[in-house]
């Protein structure tokens, strides 16, 4: 079976639960390959142990180019030489500039 994508990629790992905030861990360049599983699941590998927050149950995907790939982690595994996370996905275009109209909202 071939890689759907296979190179390097921002990761986050994350710990989101009702009523509690968000924790998240984001891991920069990491080199990683994308399997497709099915239509909505996907299996991302990696080479070494990938920092994140204890019980963490979602991770977020950002390949070059702006393609999102976020979900629950379903299985996985996570070892010092590596592993792998199995997560439900759906895909999102990140857009390369901002809305032009933002009704006057801004990042401050």
């Amino acid at each position: 079976m071939s890689y759907a994508y296979e190179g390097l990629a921002t990761v986050g790992v994350l710990a989101l639960y009702r009523g509690q905030p968000a924790n998240k861990l984001t891991t920069l360049k990491l080199n990683i390959r994308v399997r497709n599983v099915d239509p909505k699941r996907f299996r991302i590998e990696f080479d070494r142990y990938l920092q994140g927050p204890k019980e963490a149950n979602a991770v977020q995907v950002v390949l070059p180019g702006g393609l999102l790939l976020q979900g629950p982690i379903v299985d996985g595994s996570n070892q010092p030489d590596g592993g792998w996370l199995l997560i439900d996905v759906e895909q999102y275009e990140l857009p390369s500039e901002p809305p032009a109209n933002l009704n006057g909202w801004k990042w401050e």
